[in-house]
C-alpha cells in the first residue's frame, strides 16, 4: 500500500470524529457554563423581585402598622400577584409562590394548563448535573428557592429550560463546524508538510533505487532537508559515485580481459604452430637421413617451448596479482635484494651489466607483502638487463630504496638502458605492450605486472626516460 493512502486512511477517521468529540466536548462544557450562568442570573432576578415587590410592601406594612390586619396584607399580596402575571419583555422568567398561611399558590398566566391545581400537586422537584430545576407539566425549569418568612412564602424563581437548550444546540452546532473547520485545515496544512518532508523524499530516493537497480547512474541525488533524509541521500549519492566508478573499472576490466584472452591465444598459439610444424619437418629429416637439420629443427622447437614456457609464467603472474593472500609480515629489505641480486646472476651470468643494489633507510623492517616488492624489483631489474645499450660501454642498473619525509618507502631502479620510445609513454603499463622486439623476447607483461602490484599496495609509480636510459620511482605507504 501506498504511504499516501496509509496516510489517508489514518487521518480521514479523524477528520471525522475529531470534530464530532471536540464538539461534543465543547457542548458540555458550554452547557454547564450556560447553566451555572443562568442559575446565578435567575436567583438575582428573583432576589431584585423580593427587594422591589415582596419585601418593599411589607415594609409599607409595617411602616403604616397595617401588618397586623389580614386584610391589608392580603391586598399587598394581591399586588404581588398581579405583578407577577404581568410579562416582562427582558426577562422569559417568572415565579412560583406558595402560601404557606393560606395554602394558595401564585405564578405567570401561561405557565400551567388544564386542570392548575393537578399540575401544581404533579410539580417535581430534582437536581440534574448539579443544577436546580423543576418540571411543571411537560416543560422543565432552571429555579432559585428564596423564603420570605414575614408573609410565610416560599417564592422561586423559574426560567425556562427549553429555551436554554435551543441555544446551546445552536451554539454546539457551530462549536462542531468550526472544529471541523479546524481540523480539515490543520489535514490540509499536515498533508502539505508531509507531502514536502517525507513523500517528495521518499519519491526520489524510491526513483534513484529504481534507477540504481537498473544501472542508471547519470542522474544524482540531491535532498537538503530534513537532516535525516538530506544524511541519506549523501550516502546514496557516495554509493552512485562509487558503483559508477566500479562499473568504469569493470568495463575497462573486461576490455582488458578481452584483449588479454586475444593476445595470450594468439602468442599461445604461434610457439605452438611453429613447433607442430617443425616437428613434421624432424619427421621428414629423420626419414631422409639428415639428422643434422633434424637437430637444427629440434633446436628451434626447443627455443619456441622456452618462450612458450615464459610467456605462460608471465600470464601466471598477471593472474596471481590479484589472487596473493599472503598475509602482511615483517621481513628485512636486505635478504629480498640479496634474494633478487641471486637470482638475476643466474639469469643474466654472462651479460656484462652492473647491478648495484642500495638501502637507505633507517628501519631496513618493512611490514607488508613480501612476494608483491619482490616481483615489482625482479620486473624492473629485468626489463632493465634486457633492454641495455649495446652501444654504450658499461651497462649498469642501480636500485636504490630509501625513507622520505611523509611516512613512505621510496624504490627508484635506474638503468643506462635504451629507454622507452616517446610514442609509447601512454602505453607502458598496458598488456603485451612491447617497445623493442629485436633487442630481447618476452611477453610485454612485465610493467603491466609491476603496475598491478603497485596499485594493490595503494602506492603510485612514475618513469622518466630517454635515450640516456630510464629511471623508475615508486612509492609505497610504509605499514605499522
Amino acid at each position: 500500500m501506498k504511504l499516501k493512502y496509509l496516510l489517508f486512511i489514518i487521518f480521514f477517521p479523524l477528520m471525522v470524529l475529531g470534530p464530532a468529540a471536540v464538539g461534543l466536548i465543547a457542548y458540555q462544557f458550554i452547557e454547564r457554563t450556560t447553566f451555572e450562568k443562568l442559575t446565578l442570573l435567575n436567583d438575582m432576578h428573583t432576589t431584585d423581585f423580593i427587594g422591589l415587590h415582596v419585601e418593599s410592601r411589607n415594609q409599607t406594612l409595617i411602616k403604616n402598622k397595617l401588618d397586623g390586619y389580614p386584610s391589608y396584607v392580603n391586598a399587598y399580596k394581591k399586588e404581588v400577584l398581579l405583578e407577577v402575571k404581568q410579562s416582562y419583555e427582558h426577562y422569559d422568567g417568572s415565579f412560583l409562590i406558595f402560601d404557606k398561611t393560606f395554602d394558595k399558590w401564585f405564578y405567570k398566566e401561561g405557565y400551567l394548563k388544564g386542570d392548575p391545581q393537578a399540575q401544581l400537586s404533579a410539580i417535581g422537584f430534582d437536581i440534574i448535573d448539579g443544577v436546580n430545576v423543576v418540571k411543571i407539566g411537560p416543560e422543565r425549569y432552571i429555579y432559585s428557592k428564596h423564603v420570605f418568612s414575614p408573609w410565610g412564602w416560599e417564592i422561586y424563581g423559574i426560567y425556562p429550560l427549553s429555551m436554554t437548550s435551543g441555544l446551546l444546540h445552536e451554539i454546539g452546532f457551530a462549536v462542531f463546524w468550526v472544529c471541523a473547520f479546524i481540523l480539515v485545515l490543520l489535514f490540509v496544512i499536515t498533508s502539505f508538510i508531509y507531502r514536502y518532508l517525507f513523500l517528495n523524499p521518499l519519491t526520489k530516493i524510491t526513483q534513484f533505487s529504481e534507477n540504481v537497480s537498473m544501472l542508471k547512474l547519470d542522474n544524482k541525488l540531491e535532498i537538503e532537508s530534513p537532516t535525516e533524509f538530506a544524511v541519506l541521500s549523501r550516502s546514496l549519492e557516495t554509493m552512485r559515485v562509487k558503483l559508477n566508478d566500479n562499473l568504469e573499472k569493470i568495463e575497462a576490466a573486461n576490455e582488458d580481459l578481452s584483449e588479454f584472452s586475444y593476445r595470450t591465444s594468439h602468442d599461445l598459439k604461434s610457439p605452438l604452430t611453429a613447433s607442430k610444424q617443425l616437428a613434421q619437418y624432424v619427421l621428414e629429416d629423420i626419414e631422409s637421413g639428415n639428422l643434422q637439420e633434424a637437430t637444427s629443427s629440434v633446436e628451434r622447437i626447443f627455443n619456441q617451448m622456452s618462450k612458450l614456457e615464459s610467456l605462460v609464467d608471465d600470464v601466471l603472474s598477471l593472474t596471481r596479482v590479484d589472487l596473493v593472500n599472503e598475509r602482511d609480515e615483517f621481513f628485512d629489505i636486505h635478504d629480498l635484494l640479496d634474494e633478487v641480486t641471486a637470482k638475476v646472476n643466474a639469469f643474466y651470468h654472462a651479460e656484462q651489466c652492473v647491478l648495484t643494489m642500495t638501502v637507505d633507510m633507517d628501519d631496513t623492517k618493512i611490514f607488508g607483502q613480501r612476494v608483491r616488492y619482490k616481483q615489482i624489483i625482479e620486473n624492473l631489474v629485468s626489463n632493465s638487463f634486457k633492454y641495455k645499450d649495446v652501444a654504450k660501454k658499461q651497462c649498469f642498473v642501480t636500485v636504490t630504496m630509501k625513507d622520505n619525509d611523509h611516512d613512505r618507502i621510496t624504490l627508484e631502479v635506474e638503468d643506462n638502458g635504451v629507454g622507452i620510445p616517446t610514442a609509447y609513454h601512454h602505453q607502458v603499463y598496458d598488456m603485451f605492450k612491447r617497445f623493442h622486439p629485436q633487442l630481447s623476447s618476452g611477453s610485454g607483461l612485465g610493467l603491466a605486472i609491476v603496475k598491478k602490484h603497485v596499485d594493490k599496495l595503494k602506492g603510485y609509480i612514475k618513469f622518466e626516460t630517454s635515450d640516456q636510459g630510464t629511471r623508475f620511482t615508486i612509492q609505497i605507504k610504509r605499514n605499522e
